[in-house]
Order: C-alpha cells, then structure tokens, then sequence
C-alpha cells in the first residue's frame, strides 16, 4: 500500500507505540487519526503533526465501548472521506493471581485489549471491504505467540486471542483486498505500565519477575517495522525474530517439553495461599 496520501486510523495513538507510529505515518506522508482516552496527550499529538505540516484529527475515544468506536468511525470518515489504515493499538495491563482477580477485573483488560480490537475492525472493515482495499494492523504481543511469565496471566490470555483473531482475519479479509497486519514485539520502551492494574498481591514489586524475554526497544523502532509491513503487506511484524523462531520452533516440535522448559527458566511463583 501506498503510504503517502493514506487515512490511517491509530488507536491508543497518543503514547507508546501508537504515538510512533502515528509519527511514522504522518512523516511519510500519510493523514493521521489519532484515538486515546488522554485528551492532554492527543492535544500534544495534534499540535506536533501539524506543526510538522500534516493533517491529523484527534478524537478521544474509549475502545471499551461500542458508540465511542462507532463515533471514531463516523468522525473519521466525516472529516477525512475514507479511512485506508486502521491500527488497533490501545491496551492495559493486569498483573497479579489469576484466581483472586474478580470476572469485574477480567472483563476490563479483554473489553479493552480483545474486544477493543474487535470494535475497530467491526467499525471500520466493511468500509474497506466496500473499496475493495485498506489495511489492518492488530497490536499484540510476544505474549501472543508463546506465555513468557507466570506474572501476567489476564494480559497473556489477551494477546493469544488478538494473534488468533488476527491471523483468522487474515484468511477472510486479504482474498478480498484487505491487508491484515499482526504486531508482536518484545519488551518496549512504553508508558503502558502507567495503567497497569496489580490484584490480589499487597507488594507489586514482589510479584513482578524477571521475564526471559531480549532488552527493550524504543517505540520508533517498532512503529517503523509496522509502517514497513504495511507498506509491504506483510503479515507479522517483531521485533526480536531469532527469539521468536526459536520459541515457536520448540513449542511446535513439543509442546510439552516447552513448558517444562519456560516452567525452568522462571522463579517459582509464590503460593499467596499458604500462611
């Protein structure tokens, strides 16, 4: 896909990755919508993009519920005509024991991190498929492709499922002219952990735990691996790939063995359960 002249969607676009991103496609020529719930944060996005000389519109919007998409969906195409690039970015974190978490508490982070991607593509894939063209690029994570740490559980359960969804999508919307993009990176350098919610433990620090995963990125460098791909239509996008490669091979090979084997590399939780 041509970038230049493009209409590209981003949500979660006011920090982190999306905000790279954003800064990506704007440098490359492209009309941005950026989509957050932080109206301070978008403000400061609105006012780079267009001192730099582009076209951005900013919305604020909760990916967490569906007349916000929709309204993101209708300000988009009012103010811009067509929309070629859709980026479901936004995301939180919960981190604690998966059985003191509440259903309340499950429910925020996949309304959020699964079903907000749902809401995106729902809004604005038939609009593409119309055109018979457009793009979509779904974030993750590696927690997507394989379960890196025991600390996490909500998060990872998030991430396998916008993989699944995404490599799905995949299948139906490419043979009809539709890219389909699947963001997978390592550690990187965000202000994600600023939401992230800790349960059922009374010291967040006792429970966060070294993961085996390689260092940290800076969000540019992921922001341009995703412009790239679409630019590109290609399909996965990571940014640690010799990890990836060697975890998938294993876990494909035997599956049993690969979870003996990240059981190994990591400290045994604590049983909160025991006095």
């Amino acid at each position: 896909m041509e970038i230049r002249d493009a209409v590209a969607v981003v949500t979660g676009g006011a920090s982190g990755i999306g905000r790279a991103t954003v800064r990506e496609l704007a440098g490359r020529g492209a009309q941005v919508v950026v989509a957050d719930i932080h109206e301070d944060r978008l403000e400061e996005v609105r006012v780079e993009i267009e001192e730099s000389g582009g076209r951005v519109l900013t919305v604020r919007c909760d990916v967490a519920y569906d007349d916000q998409v929709e309204h993101l969906r209708h300000e988009a195409l009012e103010e811009m005509g067509r929309v070629d690039i859709v980026m479901n970015n936004a995301g939180v974190v919960a981190m604690g024991p998966p059985e003191r978490m509440t259903m309340e508490e499950w429910d925020w982070i996949l309304q959020v991190n699964v079903y907000g991607v749902i809401r995106g593509v729902r809004a604005f894939l038939p609009h593409m498929l119309e055109r018979g063209s457009g793009h979509i690029v779904n974030t993750a994570s590696l927690a997507g492709l394989f379960a890196y740490a025991w600390d996490s559980v909500p998060y990872i359960t998030g991430k396998f499922a916008v993989a699944g969804f995404t490599e799905a999508l995949a299948l139906y919307a490419r043979p009809l002219g539709v890219g389909v993009t699947l963001v997978c990176p390592g550690l990187v350098d965000t202000n994600l952990g600023e939401t992230a919610r800790f349960v059922g433990v009374d010291d967040p620090s006792t429970w966060i735990k070294e993961i085996q995963l390689p260092a940290a990125v800076a969000p540019e460098e992921v922001a341009t691996r995703v412009v790239d791909a679409v630019a590109e239509d290609r399909f996965l996008v990571t940014t640690a790939e010799d990890h990836v490669k060697e975890r998938v091979t294993q876990r494909a090979a035997d599956h049993d063995r690969f979870v003996a084997d990240m059981i190994g590399r990591l400290p045994t939780p604590p049983n909160l359960h025991r006095p």
